[in-house]
């Protein structure tokens, strides 16, 4: 009897401590979640440290000055879903870097093309969203991928920043317009506000490291469409889960969608729309028969999501185009293939 009492007084002993330990466990979650700001700062600081542990940003050195009076061009680079991270048979991180690049060289190569006739010394890169991952968008991502969140937030910025220097020793001038897409989500959907993304906070790193390229022009915005102003040329980018539910809606929708906003619920006056997300690389002219809609491919293969859930499949590419910063509008299209040819 004396043995059962023990026993019972010590199992009592062991809850109290429990509840204790359970209440101080509560107390420090309250207080981290408090101290949002403050945690959020530490990653930034620490994947910058990781950034330059990678090998730093090194110096940018800038092409020689274009003194011809022809009428210039602008290049436009949409660069989207890269997604940073992603694991399949014929995809990873490693892969994604080498799209990349190679991405760079034959844009880098059109450049010298038009050059040959007309300046083109301006270039605006449109990162459309998804450059990473992520790890909160369906249940099995966790098992699909290569890195971490934290792995994906320093290898993206890096290569983000690389090719922001790469443009730079090619043009004289580069604006940088950056959207995020769903897979930069952090957690799950609803669980914290949208800007809080993980593809924002890639850019911003990048945007930090460039801070004293006196010849780039890069704003950040919490809004998740993105103005394109290039001389007379007015567009918007949007990553392309804006439209339909579920993030997934028929191009004849996303026409009629963007439409509306060029009508003026968007209140802002724009030609063309830029989008992502579906991984395919197409165009869709608008209602009012001057704005197109271009759809953007990924850098990605072998998804096997799209081969089952959509029955759909691309080989990965980007997008360059020419623009006519007088006219107001796009002179050339070019869909930049990535698969080594």
């Amino acid at each position: 009897m004396f043995e059962e009492s023990l026993e019972t007084a010590k199992l009592e002993a062991e809850i109290i401590e429990l509840r204790k330990s359970n209440l101080t466990l509560q107390a420090k979650l309250i207080k981290a979640k408090a101290k949002v700001d403050d945690l959020a700062a530490a990653t930034v600081e620490a994947a910058h440290n990781a950034v330059i542990d990678l090998g730093g940003i090194g110096n940018v050195t800038p092409p020689s000055a274009d003194k011809r009076k022809a009428r210039e061009l602008v290049c436009l680079w949409h660069l989207t879903d890269w997604q940073g991270g992603k694991k399949t048979p014929t995809y990873d991180s490693t892969v994604m870097v080498k799209r990349v690049n190679e991405f760079m060289v034959k844009a880098h190569k059109l450049v010298l093309d038009y050059r040959a006739s007309r300046p083109v010394k301006h270039c605006v890169i449109v990162f459309g969203g998804d450059m990473v991952e992520g790890l909160f968008n369906f249940p099995t991502q966790p098992y699909e991928i290569d890195q971490t969140l934290f792995g994906q937030y320093v290898t993206v910025s890096k290569t983000i920043t690389e090719a922001v220097q790469f443009a730079l020793t090619i043009f004289e001038k580069v604006t940088v317009v950056a959207e995020w897409g769903n897979h930069g989500r952090i957690a799950h959907r609803g669980a914290v506000p949208r800007p809080d993304n993980l593809d924002r906070m890639c850019y911003e790193l990048a945007r930090q490291l460039l801070a004293d390229e006196k010849r780039l022009t890069w704003e950040d915005s919490v809004n998740d469409w993105q103005k394109i102003e290039v001389g007379n040329y007015r567009a918007i980018a949007i990553h392309g889960d804006e439209v339909g539910r579920n993030g997934f809606a028929s191009p004849s929708t996303i026409v009629q969608h963007i439409a509306r906003w060029q009508s003026g619920s968007l209140d802002y006056d724009f030609r063309d729309a830029y989008i992502g997300h579906y991984h395919t690389h197409s165009s869709w002219s608008l209602p009012n028969g001057f704005g197109q809609v271009y759809q953007t491919g990924s850098t990605e293969s072998d998804n096997r999501y799209a081969q089952i859930g959509l029955a759909s499949m691309a080989v990965p590419s980007q997008r360059m185009h020419l623009i006519d910063p007088i006219k107001g509008r796009v002179i050339a299209e070019h869909k930049i293939w990535l698969d080594g040819e």
